[in-house]
């Protein structure tokens, strides 16, 4: 028997028993193999079936996280969870929770996600052996995977030292705050924090306190939850020595833990100065999921339906359809004002929502004023006609939290202001250029 099928050999010996005929297995194994041009798995589980044996488990290769490459598709690891989460996700339109965060050895860390999580629950710190789990990869680095037929259990922690932030870890990845979206894995980041808050939150049935907030340097903000209480405070410059990013409300969110954060001695503009909005295109966006208070200079493409005069349920705040709502049934609604449009930067559009104290400036009338308006003639349409007929083929400077879901991305407003170019046949040359 060759010697690359002696680790199937022994499988199936395993699987059948002790008591199995070593020889009528090689043999049987060749014969799938060699003459009927079978796979070795394949083969493997036929030999099983015809010995009365279980189900086929072939041993995985043991390996470090530095050796993994997305062509393994049966790897063994003993490993220490650095971060986890657990989640739910669609699935054949069924909701089906799964684990996943970052984990790591003496010699680097790597996403993982384990796809059926069964009773399983880990905690950061935990030590576990990892059994037939396949790699995949995304954005050029490795992804463990845990799927059916893979296995994972719980080890003594004694059984794998325990990240203190050296050793042969591998090295966190410095990035600026503008590509994080993009980056993956143990990141290094330093900023300034804008804000900062601290609260307590309910994980797995334990109370833990965390801070949160914004940072940013000068390429833009991000939202952050730090795990424990550090010693940082608003306006301080610190350095985020082993991060990950996960998505939180539809954005990218920076966490790391306590421990993992120091102040740092790096020059940052004032807090006043990173106030103000990163300019940044729909494009970019489209990649990394969204960001917190964005600029995109663009084109109102349209004013889309439900623009205008709305009124709204008193009990939950959603728009009335012909005075009813949908949860709380026939009301009478509270009139507002709101802006629905689409906004095209040359790179991409987005889904752009203004609310009332925007909506009065760009139309130049109080809500009052549109809600008499609207009386005389009858017809609530003519606040959203006029707001179609002011602002479509108009540039803007539109800024706001983009978050982004199936449907695509969405800014909430938090100021519009129209761009002075001149001629105005230029913005509508632009808008042909863009449609």
């Amino acid at each position: 028997m060759a010697e690359k099928y002696e680790k199937y050999v022994k499988d199936i010996a395993k699987a059948v028993g002790e008591n199995a005929d070593r020889k009528e297995i090689e043999k049987d194994l060749k014969h799938y193999i060699e003459e009927f041009r079978f796979g070795a798995e394949e083969a493997a589980k036929l030999v099983i079936k015809k010995h009365g044996g279980g189900s086929y488990s072939p041993e995985g290769d043991k390996k470090s996280i530095k050796e993994l490459t997305p062509l393994d598709k049966n790897v063994n690891l003993l490993c220490r969870v650095v971060f986890v989460t657990e989640k739910t996700i669609k699935q054949e339109g069924q909701e089906k929770p799964i684990i996943s965060g970052i984990i790591g050895d003496e010699s680097g860390t790597v996403p993982f996600t384990i796809w059926e999580k069964g009773e399983l629950a880990l905690s950061k710190g935990d030590v576990i052996r990892i059994e037939h789990a396949y790699i995949t990869e995304y954005r050029e680095e490795p992804q463990v995977n845990v799927g059916y037929r893979g296995k994972v259990a719980k080890a003594d922690k004694s059984e794998l030292p325990e990240f203190k932030g050296g050793g042969n870890f591998k090295p966190a990845k410095p990035c600026k705050i503008i590509d994080l979206g993009e980056a993956t894995g143990n990141l290094s980041v330093v900023g300034r924090m804008l804000t900062v808050e601290t609260r307590e939150v309910t994980v797995s049935g334990e109370k833990k306190e965390v801070m949160s907030g914004i940072m940013a340097d000068e390429t833009g903000k991000v939202s952050f939850t730090c795990w424990g209480v550090a010693k940082f405070k608003e306006g301080d410059i610190v350095k985020v020595n082993s991060g990950y990013l996960r998505k939180w409300r539809g954005m990218p969110q920076l966490n790391f833990d306590a421990a993992a954060v120091e102040k740092s001695k790096e020059k940052m503009p004032s807090s006043v100065d990173l106030e103000k909005p990163a300019a940044i295109t729909v494009d970019y966006l489209s990649r990394v999921g969204g960001m917190v208070d964005a600029a995109i200079n663009g084109v109102i493409l349209d004013v889309r339906e439900g623009s205008g005069l709305v009124f709204r349920c008193p009990e939950c705040n959603r728009a009335l359809q012909k005075n009813i709502c949908r949860v709380h049934g026939e009301q009478e609604g509270k009139p507002d004002l709101r802006i629905k449009a689409i906004v095209d930067d040359g790179t991409g559009a987005l889904n752009v929502i203004m609310n009332k104290d925007i909506t009065e400036r760009l139309l130049g009338k109080s809500l009052d004023k549109c809600l008499k308006e609207a009386t005389k003639a009858m017809d609530q349409g003519i606040i959203k006609d006029q707001l179609f007929n002011r602002l479509v083929a108009k540039p803007v400077c539109v800024t706001g939290n983009v978050t982004s879901d199936e449907f695509g991305l969405m800014m909430i407003a938090s100021g519009t202001d129209f761009l002075e170019i001149e001629p105005q046949a230029s913005a509508r040359k632009m808008l042909e250029e863009l449609t």
